[in-house]
């Protein structure tokens, strides 16, 4: 456990160590539930399944994406609340989150379940495929609301001080989803319906973890029934300050529409499974750039409440290196081994691993940037400048990567389209460095003010 004189008082690299590798390990094990059916679906029933799952992918985001702004909302403000010691306001905060989200699962199903065929329309699919999507997409929105949980409570149980409590219960999860997953679709042939019962089963563990904790007296921020009634200023605080993270998946879906899109148009069912193994690929290095962010974030938000400035800058400076080395190590990894990662999901299909080969080579350069685009983002949400954090993750989609991902393969075809994110990234990078520079420049100034007063 950490409690708040640590997070005032150690080391920022000892801090930054205790939160941030389990949020790591946390954020992958989460990730995990997802690419877990596509490795089991695409082994057992091959690119059409794979095309499947892609299609579906970005309205599973839509739920991940508001579960992830529920919880980093919520999270950036008990962080900022105690670290100005109103633990009180703090609480009622986490109390709140339990009535919105179950206010807002229940919506999900009911909506998610009635449109079902004319969402699936909308996506493209046909034939056979969109059989199989029916089939997963239905049971996922039935079990929306423990995706939703888990990923909201996560969050706040690591600034509960429980990080590595967070972790074990994401690890149990996995293991739980893998397990089912084998039983479900390898050995019962239930194919896309026993993926998606065994990724429910999974999130619903996290959620029944996480918030029995809340729940307990062995919670800080403990959560009583009686405190659950909808603070309405409260949610349009927690939707304010996590409206940047909702940005960054909703963008992630609107992503992967348009990918869908441009690769139908322009290549073919089998450049959509390649995609999706691409995006798999790419989704668990990304994870590691979430994990370092929401690592740090209480971090960074505690100390900035407090008023330690020069702390907030150490922590940011140390998130930004290491989200730099992790995309190189994954950029040298992808490049020079793509063969065994596209094995992964599909080994036997030789035309798939060829188109995917060459378009992960392109694409993966995104990993050079992408660490340092995601953890500054963060760091403005974590101190609740969020105009800031909206701007990197909506600036990025409708300023660079959409008019690319739309004009390329105009002229350069397919290819073009791979290139597309990494042209993107880049460009966001350029704009990104000149913003925390500055703001690193306003951290080294309060830091120096706040110090000339105290020798006052």
């Amino acid at each position: 456990m950490v409690n708040d004189h640590q997070l005032r008082n150690d080391s920022v690299w000892s801090l930054f160590c205790r939160f941030t590798f389990p949020a790591i390990a946390g954020i992958i094990v989460a990730g995990i539930q997802t690419i877990v059916d596509g490795f089991f679906i695409g082994n057992v029933m091959g690119s059409q399944g794979l095309a499947a799952i892609t299609l579906s992918f970005p309205l599973i985001m839509l739920i991940v994406a508001i579960g992830i702004m529920a919880g980093v909302g919520s999270s950036t403000l008990v962080a900022l609340e105690l670290g100005r010691s109103d633990r009180e306001r703090a609480v009622r905060i986490v109390s709140n989150v339990f009535s919105m989200l179950i206010v807002i699962g229940v919506l999900i199903t009911v909506l998610g379940i009635l449109f079902t065929d004319s969402l699936i329309h909308i996506l493209g699919a046909q034939g056979v495929v969109s059989v199989m999507m029916k089939d997963y997409l239905q049971i996922i929105f039935a079990g929306a609301i423990f995706i939703l949980f888990s990923l909201a409570l996560d969050p706040l149980v690591r600034n509960d001080g429980r990080p590595v409590f967070a972790m074990k219960v994401m690890i149990v999860s996995v293991l739980t989803n893998i397990l089912l997953d084998y039983v479900f679709i390898v050995k019962l042939g239930m194919g896309m319906t026993g993926a998606a019962i065994a990724t429910i089963i999974a999130f619903a563990m996290i959620a029944i973890m996480l918030a029995s904790h809340l729940l307990s007296s062995r919670a800080n921020l403990r959560v009583l029934p009686g405190t659950m009634g909808l603070d309405y200023g409260i949610i349009c605080h927690i939707l304010r300050s996590g409206v940047p993270s909702f940005a960054m998946q909703f963008s992630i879906s609107l992503l992967l529409l348009a990918h869908n899109f441009v690769l139908l148009k322009y290549g073919s069912e089998l450049a959509v499974s390649a995609f999706g193994i691409i995006d798999y690929s790419f989704s668990m290095f990304y994870m590691l750039f979430e994990g370092i962010a929401m690592g740090v974030q209480p971090i960074i938000g505690f100390n900035y409440g407090a008023g330690l400035y020069g702390r907030v800058h150490k922590a940011l400076k140390l998130a930004m290196i290491t989200g730099f080395v992790v995309g190189l190590i994954g950029f040298i990894i992808v490049f020079l081994f793509p063969e065994r990662v596209v094995g992964i999901f599909n080994p036997n299909d030789a035309e798939l691993l060829e188109i995917t080969v060459e378009a992960m080579r392109i694409f993966m350069a995104s990993l050079l940037v992408q660490g340092i685009i995601v953890v500054n983002a963060t760091y403005y949400q974590s101190v609740n400048k969020i105009w800031h954090a909206l701007f990197i993750h909506i600036g990025k989609v409708l300023v660079f990567l959409l008019p690319l991902l739309f004009t390329l393969p105009v002229i350069f075809g397919q290819t073009g389209i791979w290139f597309a994110t990494p042209l993107a990234d880049g460009m966001m990078f350029l704009v990104v460095m000149v913003m925390i520079f500055g703001e690193m420049r306003i951290l080294r100034e309060k830091k120096i003010s706040k110090s000339s007063v105290r020798g006052k």
